[in-house]
């Protein structure tokens, strides 16, 4: 049997399909300002987001509370080996603390 995956968890919590995860949870981890300014850039600029969609994407996949948890702890590593100033200025990503808050709730952890 396949362990229940955070997507899974997710979407349930949620109330919302598979299709709509990936946009969904993106929004609900990104600071707030930048949930203004992200989906419009995404398009012009769909490329800078890729380290924020990856660690969507990995947690999609993550079997249990320790796997998402080790996820969002290597993406704050991320930011700091990988400074720029729409990342780390203008906040223009996803907010590590948000993405735990996140895996807390869907896993029920306080």
């Amino acid at each position: 049997m396949s362990p229940v995956t955070f997507e899974h968890r997710f979407c349930e919590h949620f109330q919302c399909s598979g299709r709509q995860y990936e946009s969904r949870a993106l929004r609900r981890c990104l600071y707030w300002h930048a949930r203004l300014v992200v989906p419009g850039l995404r398009r012009l600029l769909p490329g800078v987001f890729q380290p924020d969609l990856e660690l969507i994407r990995r947690l999609g996949l993550a079997a249990d509370f320790d796997d998402a948890s080790v996820e969002v702890l290597s993406f704050q590593d991320y930011n700091f080996e990988h400074w720029s100033f729409a990342r780390s200025v203008l906040r223009l990503r996803i907010s590590g603390r948000a993405a735990r808050r996140l895996v807390r709730e869907v896993y029920r952890v306080s």
